[in-house]
Order: C-alpha cells, then sequence, then structure tokens
C-alpha cells in the first residue's frame, strides 16, 4: 500500500518509507494528478506547472517527470498512465489523506444532521490530525497556490465546524486556547471571535471576551470601514447583560448571511453534454473552493451548460447560487470594482462595501469563505477580470478562451454537438415528426450547423417559424443565404456574430492565416498549406494555426494538420474576400499550386 499525502509536505510513504518523489516540479505532477484525480490533457499540466510563460522544452520536460514518477511508484499501488485524454494516476492500492480529509468531513455532516455531535466531533478532530502543515509542501508549481488556498479554506471551515461541535458538548474550555490561536491567525474572521467569545464567556472570562469583540471592531472599522455584523452585535449585549449565551452552529445547513438564487431558467430542450455534465459534477461537488471553468466557441453552449448544472446540482448548494455576466460580448466587460460591489450586494444586502478593489476582494472572500455556494461568472473577458471575484466556494467561469492565469480552475473545452445531438435538438424545437419525414434532408442540415448548437438552434427556428416549408427548402435558403453575403438573411447573420467576435480578437496575422487558409473547397490544412498561400515562415505559420485551434476556430487533427469545420470555413471564405480581395485570395491559391507544382518536380527528381 502506498500512501500519497498532500495535507503538508508532499510525500508518497510504503512500508518500506519514503519513495524519492523527485524535483519541486515532479512532485507538482504527482500533485496535480492526484488533485485532479481525472486524466489532464498535456497542455493543462504545462499551463498548471509553468503558467502562461512555460519553457520551449515544456512538453518533453513533462513527460522526463512522468517517466520517472513511473519508475518509483509501484505499478501494482499506483500507475501513471498517458492516453489520449492526458496524464491519469490511477489508484489500485492507494491512500491519499486529501481524500480521507474530504470523506471524513462528509461523515461529520452527516452524524451532525442526525444530531450526534459526539461523532460529528469525532470525525473532525481525525480530518485536522490528518494535516502536517502548509498543504502541498514543497511544491512550487504555478498551480500550487490556489490549490493551497482551496485546500487550508477547506481546513478552516472544518477546525470552524469541530469548535461548533465540541461547544455543543459543553467542552468549552477545552477549546479556549485552540480559538484563540485560531483567531490570531485570522484576526478579522467574525465567526472565529463569536466562538472564541462565546467559549471565553462559558469559561467565566467573560472581560476577555468583550476585549476580543473590542480589537476585532477596532480593526474592520480601520481596515474596511464596516461594523461586526448583527450576529455578532447580538452576541456583544447578551454578553454585557450577562444573558446565556447560545450560538447557532456553523455549517452548510446554516447560512449567515441572506442565499441568493439568481440562476437563470434552465433550457428545456437542453441537449447532449453528458460527459461534460459528468465532468462539472465531479469538480463542483468536492468539498471547499471548486473551480471549474468553460471555454467554446461563442453560441457553443457554455452560459447554457453552467446553468444548466446550476440547476442540476442545486441540492448541494444550500446557501445559494450567485450567477454574474462579466459581458465580455459586448465589447465593454464590468470592471473589477463594479463586479464586486454586485457581488458584496449580492449576498449581504445593506453591507457596507469599501471603496477599493483589494479591500472590496477581502470582504467578498470573508463573506463567501466556507459557504456551500456556487457562483456562475458568465463571459469573463481576462484572467485579471477574474482573479480578484474568486471565493473560496464552487466557481464557474466561462470565457471563449482559457484564461491561463488562473491556474487552479479545471477547464473544459465544448467541442461540437454529435450529429445525433444535433438531430435531438432539431427536433426538440421543430417537432420530431418533421425530422422523421425528411431524414436525409435534415442530416445535410445539421451537417451544415457543424454541430453548433446556436446555429442548430437558429435552423430550428426558422423552420419553425415556416411551417408550410419543407426540411430540404431551408436547407437549399440557408445554402443560399452563406453564398450570396449582400443578401444573407438575419439569421445567419447571428450565426455569424460569435465567429465575427473572435476573428476580431485576433492577431492581424492569424486572422489573414484563417481567412486564406479556408480558400480551398477541402476542410483540412497542413502547416506547409498554409506557408505557401501566406508567405509566412513556418514557424510563424504553425504558431498562427495553434492561435486558431486557442480561439476554436480550428481543430487539430494531427501534429501539424488542422480542421475547418463547414461552417467556420463558410464563414472565413466570406470573409477573405470581403476583407483579403479577389487579388490576394487568387495569389494565395496560386501560391499553393506553385508550392505543390515544386514538391512534384522534386519528387521526379528524387525518383530519376
Amino acid at each position: 500500500m502506498v500512501r500519497f499525502t498532500l495535507l503538508g509536505p508532499v510525500r508518497a510513504v510504503t512500508d518500506a518509507g519514503d519513495l524519492t518523489l523527485g524535483s519541486p516540479q515532479q512532485r507538482g505532477l504527482l500533485s496535480l494528478l492526484l488533485l485532479r484525480n481525472t486524466p489532464v490533457p498535456i497542455e493543462d499540466v504545462v499551463d498548471a506547472l509553468w503558467g502562461a510563460e512555460p519553457p520551449p522544452s515544456a512538453h518533453s520536460t513533462v513527460r522526463t517527470y512522468a517517466a520517472r514518477l513511473r519508475q518509483v511508484l509501484p505499478a501494482a499501488e499506483a500507475e501513471l498512465r498517458r492516453s489520449a485524454s492526458g496524464y491519469s494516476l490511477v489508484r489500485h492500492r492507494a491512500e491519499v489523506d486529501a481524500d480521507e480529509f474530504d470523506l471524513l468531513v462528509r461523515r461529520a455532516r452527516v452524524a451532525r444532521r442526525s444530531g450526534d455531535m459526539t461523532e460529528t466531533a469525532a470525525a473532525l478532530r481525525r480530518a485536522l490530525d490528518l494535516w502536517a502543515g502548509p498543504a502541498l509542501g514543497g511544491v512550487h508549481a504555478e498551480f500550487a497556490a490556489a490549490q493551497r488556498t482551496r485546500l487550508e479554506e477547506s481546513y478552516r471551515t472544518a477546525r470552524e465546524q469541530w469548535f461548533d461541535a465540541e461547544l455543543a458538548l459543553g467542552r468549552h474550555e477545552a477549546i479556549c486556547a485552540d480559538l484563540g490561536a485560531a483567531v490570531a491567525e485570522r484576526p478579522m474572521d467574525a465567526r472565529l471571535t463569536e466562538l472564541w467569545m462565546t467559549a471565553l464567556h462559558r469559561s467565566g472570562r467573560t472581560v476577555e471576551a468583550l476585549e476580543a469583540f473590542r480589537r476585532l471592531r477596532t480593526r474592520l472599522h480601520q481596515e474596511l470601514g464596516i461594523e461586526p455584523g448583527p450576529e455578532l452585535q447580538r452576541l456583544h449585549q447578551r454578553l454585557l447583560r450577562g444573558d446565556e449565551v447560545v450560538v447557532p452552529p456553523t455549517g452548510p445547513d446554516e447560512p449567515r448571511s441572506v442565499r441568493p438564487d439568481q440562476t437563470p431558467p434552465d433550457i428545456q430542450d437542453f441537449t447532449g453534454r453528458r460527459a461534460e455534465v459528468d465532468r462539472l459534477r465531479h469538480i463542483l461537488t468536492r468539498d471547499g473552493a471548486a473551480l471549474a471553468g468553460i471555454t467554446g466557441l461563442g453560441g457553443s453552449g457554455k452560459s447554457t451548460l453552467a446553468v444548466h448544472v446550476a440547476h442540476l446540482f442545486a441540492e448541494h448548494f444550500p446557501d445559494g447560487r450567485v450567477h454574474l455576466d462579466l459581458g465580455a460580448r459586448t465589447g465593454r466587460p464590468m470592471g473589477v470594482h463594479e463586479a464586486l460591489g454586485s457581488l458584496l450586494r449580492t449576498v449581504r444586502p445593506g453591507v457596507s462595501v469599501p471603496d477599493t478593489v483589494a479591500e472590496r476582494s477581502a470582504l467578498w472572500r470573508t463573506i463567501a469563505s466556507g459557504r456551500r455556494m456556487l457562483v456562475v461568472l458568465d463571459d469573463a473577458d481576462s484572467s485579471a477580470q477574474v482573479e480578484p471575484l474568486l471565493p473560496a466556494c464552487a466557481v464557474i467561469v466561462t470565457a471563449t478562451r482559457r484564461l491561463l492565469r488562473l491556474s487552479a480552475v479545471s477547464w473544459l473545452r465544448l467541442g461540437p454537438l454529435s450529429d445525433d445531438e444535433s438531430l435531438n435538438l432539431l427536433g426538440e424545437i421543430a417537432g420530431h415528426h418533421r425530422i422523421a419525414v425528411e431524414p436525409d434532408p435534415a442530416s445535410e442540415l445539421v451537417a451544415a450547423c457543424s454541430g453548433h448548437p446556436l446555429s442548430v438552434r437558429v435552423a430550428a427556428a426558422r423552420l419553425l417559424d415556416r411551417p408550410m416549408w419543407t426540411v430540404e427548402r431551408i436547407v437549399a435558403q440557408l445554402d443560399e443565404d452563406f453564398r450570396e453575403p449582400v443578401v444573407m438573411h438575419e439569421d445567419c447573420k447571428i450565426v455569424d456574430e460569435p465567429m465575427r467576435r473572435a476573428e476580431g480578437r485576433l492577431d492581424a496575422v492569424v486572422a489573414t492565416v484563417f481567412r486564406l487558409g479556408a480558400l480551398l473547397v477541402t476542410p483540412v490544412r497542413g502547416v506547409d498549406d498554409v506557408t505557401a498561400m501566406t508567405g509566412l515562415p513556418r514557424a510563424e505559420a504553425h504558431a498562427a494555426l495553434e492561435d486558431l485551434v486557442d480561439a476554436d476556430l480550428l481543430q487539430a487533427v494531427g501534429a501539424e494538420t488542422y480542421r475547418y469545420s463547414p461552417l467556420v470555413q463558410a464563414f472565413a471564405r466570406r470573409r477573405a474576400q470581403q476583407v483579403e480581395g479577389p487579388d490576394r485570395c487568387r495569389a494565395a491559391l496560386a501560391g499553393l499550386v506553385g508550392a505543390h507544382r515544386d514538391h512534384r518536380s522534386e519528387a521526379s527528381r528524387a525518383l530519376v
């Protein structure tokens, strides 16, 4: 049996002793795989270890780390694998202290709900005793700081609930010292101060309890410009009167602030995305801060999926669900100052909101800490916009691109719907009977939509609005609209808008590659094709194609091979005529023909 520890120095311990885990970055890879417990794509590994500026050799370095860990770890107990989905650590006979901590916290929650405070306190004490220092000790990877914060927030929440249970069992004198140490660590934590004041008062130390209130009130006023909350002020008044003090327990069942529910209505015809829903379930329902990110081309259903998941897992978030539209698609994204003000007023109406971003962020995290709440930050523009908004609770971020500085976020990319899912969505909106009587034209229609949910919805809406038209006629009409941009139907403009926004965010060179690369009839492009069509150096052409993959405008189908979807290619070809002009388009195609001719000549000479 091998036991991995993350709640302190990162170690792997067997009966024979500690295994040698290597460099801090190698330990970082092991920690990442243990925390994710699901295949991690190599791009995500690189981002997690090095952030936005990885070394040129990052991929090969990751492979080296993985190979060294395989040599060290007993494969029968913990096997490091690489598959098409990425790297994973399969635990055959292995224990992880972070998993044991989560299990004990859940056991305590069940015991508390049944009224068994003795078992509650015992389970939480065992969970807290698993900690041996700051989490992820010895790991300096980019992702470690945020994960360390998440794990330590879980620790603080469990410790607070243990204090509650001990007070409920009448053990106030035994925990006074521990509570005092906890308050010294977090002097502006009102709940810890409330518990400490209660323990001191019950132990006959009311003067010290009143002094604890005075110190907290002074600090809150000086640093945040706010007064202690009403619960703490009522406790203070009871102590002054000499009343008996009963403090309501901390935990997920009794939120201390307003329980917000801002989730937009769920979409009744939600279709597909089962794998994505399962992965989000895995990320969001673990204890503590759980950060998920959804990326994809505009119109791919990022916001729809986030809303659907918020409804689907509502019982996991009894302290509320917050939804904030950050407005990237408008071109005028919400500022951090405004966003924090909105979040604070949502969860605590009437709160005195501080002036500076730093103070607002600190107050937001203090209020949200330990709450079983889901926050959806929809349509994010940048890492800088999102970072100050991240609390220690469950969060979904949606963005058109992965925000690389948010290394603690587990990202998933929304690809196209399958043909079957697209047909089902088409039928849900337009009527399954219409699809059933014209199966071939319906298949043509969803193929033209390229699995893009917005496109399928627009096509279905047109079918619904034209009950006398056949599906075949709709297909012909859409084809004509896309081929004749001057007379393009308004529906097609709606479909084009996400691609136009994505194009507008591209570097000028990358945008040219996007447009000219679409001119060929076939959808697949190689790096050499783009080099011939644009005249760019090969390395620059390759980098541009990779940027287009990141923007979800191309799909990588090989190391140097890329594919346009029919929908995106049709848009890019129209844009090539509009922006590059007919002469540049003809020159690009001529360059490709010339390159192929030269290649055939070289091949012929080689054969001779």
